[in-house]
């Protein structure tokens, strides 16, 4: 089996998510599914690559508090806040492996996915944990902001009970 470029990699998952990591092994390492660590070369150097275990994990509670956070933020089009269940509503819609799934086949995650030797097919579950992983990859890169960027850009904000739909008109007279 070759060795994997992480250059490759990053390009693509990159080109998908419209951010540029900083440190290339975040972004190889968010679809490393083939073991418990596999060879890469990086810079012309070889590195032993995690798992994206670690990284879907900490990419699951991100997209949890920044969807949260705008769920709490949210107004339905009478300026009340958003209730308990459609907050329950808007993570089941959002954040449910199958949903994560659909949104990383869309983005085309499922060709990035590393398998090991042999194997040839990327599950559904694969995809949605690619998908929380490459969200925690950017996190670790680039904080706060870097992370809000990419949310955005793939559609999560979109979902209709985290949109404020009520504004006040201000009078100035």
């Amino acid at each position: 089996m070759p060795m994997l470029n992480t250059g490759d990699k990053a390009a693509q998952i990159e080109e998908m998510i419209g951010y540029t990591f900083n440190n290339k092994l975040f972004a190889a390492e968010a679809v490393q599914m083939a073991a418990p660590q596999t060879a890469v070369i990086h810079e012309g150097m070889f590195f032993g690559l995690e798992n994206n275990k670690r990284l879907s994990l900490l990419g699951d509670a991100v997209l949890a508090k920044v969807l949260c956070d705008k769920w709490f933020h949210a107004r339905d089009n009478r300026g009340h806040a958003r209730s308990l269940s459609d907050w329950t509503t808007a993570r089941n819609d959002l954040l449910s492996n199958d949903a994560l799934a659909q949104r990383g086949y869309d983005l085309g995650v499922d060709g990035c996915v590393i398998l090991s030797p042999g194997m040839h097919t990327v599950s559904r579950k694969m995809v949605a944990s690619s998908v929380e992983a490459i969200v925690g990859a950017v996190y670790r890169d680039g904080g706060d902001s870097a992370v809000l960027c990419v949310i955005e850009k793939l559609g999560f904000f979109d979902h209709r009970l985290l949109l404020v739909m009520f504004s006040l008109l201000h009078s100035t007279t």
